[in-house]
């Protein structure tokens, strides 16, 4: 008896485990949560037009994006600054001074500047000297 209720708990643990899994597959599915998007720990990266980088096509729109801007393979952690990335430590402010070696680097630019905590990446433009954040959905 003891042997047919042990049986018969695992087959349940196991049913629930499975459902549990098909859940979280048919969710993603249909909420269209894929993984074939460049992202980082903060979420989906994008380009410097806002745009979401895929990774499925060869070359993908990711290639591309590291390539065009000169960047390491790979870097999902940049800002865009003027239409182009750069690599945080070599972005620089409107008045030309890389922003990672002022005092705060590139936490206090954000802050300074009006950028959302939570966003993936940073993207400005200079404006008469002045940092204009640029924010996509």
């Amino acid at each position: 008896m003891k042997i047919i209720n042990i049986i018969i708990s695992g087959v349940c643990l196991l049913s629930l485990t499975a459902c549990g899994n098909l859940q979280n597959w048919n969710s993603d599915y249909l909420s269209g949560d894929r993984t074939d998007y460049l992202s980082n720990d903060q979420g989906t990266v994008g380009d410097c037009q806002g745009f979401r980088l895929s990774t499925s096509d060869k070359p993908s729109a990711a290639d591309r994006f590291w390539q065009d801007n000169n960047l390491p393979r790979g870097t999902t952690n940049y800002m865009c600054k003027d239409g182009k990335a750069y690599l945080l430590d070599k972005v620089a402010d409107c008045q030309g001074k890389i922003i990672a070696n002022q005092q705060g680097g590139i936490m206090q630019f954000r802050r300074d500047n009006g950028f959302p905590d939570g966003y993936s990446y940073v993207s400005f433009t200079c404006v008469n000297g002045s940092v204009n954040p640029i924010m996509w959905e």
